[in-house]
């Protein structure tokens, strides 16, 4: 079943980031579902439906099955470990896992550090409710695992006083405990792909998105022309980005047929921030930085900032990978008495660099490794 969707970077800055990292170097990871079975050709793996799937430079890797074999929509990572939100295509109790089936109309959270499914946003009993037979077909969250949710239809829908179109993107507000404790808070879509460039023809259905720092990252379900600038045809299996101004390339998903469709996509997450633990340690004429985890998943890599103690905010960027991935790097420090901050970040965002003890967050370096910042709560 095809669906409808779009993204909700469009409220944040324009910053076009998309052709350094979609057209060139390591494929940057993405987390998708097919609309249908699909086997790829980067690698061979048949790509289910009911499968989370990570894509980067080593292929397509499983990383979460939902159990019934529900058809996925689209999905979105969450900050805390191991959890994930989706949406089914049809009604399902994800094979006894869920008390009551899910309905399309609702949003499904998985726990991995419980290993358990419960119902996130119900669309039924919410104050305004959203119409029976309307499906969810996008969904991404702004500020945090406690933020805001953003989702799309597959369908007009007219909620309470307003109208909202397939592909605009509406706004609730986690205002009460419960799955139906949300609150519609625009009155207005949030994103209009209508008028998106020169809009986003309803003979085309954006399936998927995802936000990646101040990009919206969309996928179609046949070929379609997008600008500006110019117009550029773009196909099933290539990541577009939309910067609020303009289209791009993000990335090829290698291997993936033009008949297959990605209904879902997610980004990393947000990079959060790292626990007050560095440690600096004399390695001969070198030093040692470590630390411990980022408390995001969204924290794909790290970066290290050097400055001098005493000018104090003067930081700048001394290394922009954790090359081994091990949570330390060894370095040839500058001359003089320096400090060092450690600040996750993920491709094409970075999170905090702490807080001063006053708990203000410190200023971002003079020069970054990666730009922009995006600074969201630590998971509950």
């Amino acid at each position: 079943m095809r669906t409808s969707s779009i993204g909700r970077a469009a409220l944040l800055a324009a910053v076009s980031i998309a052709a350094a990292l979609g057209n060139a170097g390591a494929a940057v990871p993405l987390y998708v579902t097919p609309d249908v079975p699909t086997l790829e050709t980067f690698g061979g793996t048949n790509v289910l439906p009911w499968e989370l799937t990570r894509f980067d430079s080593a292929g397509y890797t499983p990383v979460l099955f939902i159990p019934g074999n529900p058809a996925v929509g689209d999905i979105h990572r969450m900050d805390k470990f191991s959890n994930w939100l989706f949406v089914v295509e049809a009604a399902s109790d994800l094979g006894g896992a869920l008390a009551n089936p899910a309905d399309p109309r609702d949003v499904i959270r998985y726990d991995g550090t419980t290993a358990t499914y419960s119902a996130f946003f119900c669309g039924a009993s919410l104050t305004v409710p959203i119409p029976p037979g309307v499906r969810i077909d996008a969904l991404d969250m702004v500020g945090g695992d406690t933020g805001d949710l953003i989702v799309s239809f597959d369908v007009p829908v007219t909620l309470g006083a307003f109208q909202f179109d397939p592909a605009d993107l509406v706004r609730y507000s986690h205002t009460a405990p419960g799955c139906g404790g949300w609150t519609l808070i625009a009155a207005n879509p949030v994103f209009d792909a209508s008028a998106a460039g020169i809009g986003i023809k309803a003979s085309s259905n954006v399936i998927a998105t995802a936000s990646a720092g101040t990009l919206t990252l969309l996928t179609f379900d046949v070929p379609t022309d997008l600008g500006p600038p110019g117009v550029t045809t773009f196909l099933p299996g290539q990541v577009v980005a939309w910067n609020g101004a303009a289209f791009s390339l993000f990335q090829n998903l290698v291997g993936w047929p033009i008949a297959s469709g990605v209904s879902g996509l997610a980004w990393s997450g947000n990079p959060g921030r790292v626990p007050p633990t560095v440690h600096v340690d004399k390695a001969g004429a070198n030093i040692t930085v470590s630390w411990s985890t980022s408390c995001s998943q969204g924290a794909d890599d790290y970066a290290i900032y050097e400055g001098t103690i005493g000018t104090w905010y003067s930081h700048t960027s001394k290394v922009c990978t954790d090359a081994g991935h091990d949570l330390t790097e060894t370095f040839a420090p500058a001359a003089g008495s320096d400090y060092y901050l450690v600040v996750p970040r993920n491709a094409v965002e970075e999170g905090s660099y702490g807080t001063n003890s006053g708990g203000a967050e410190r200023p971002i370096g003079a020069a970054v490794c990666v730009a922009p910042q995006v600074l969201t709560p630590c998971p509950p």
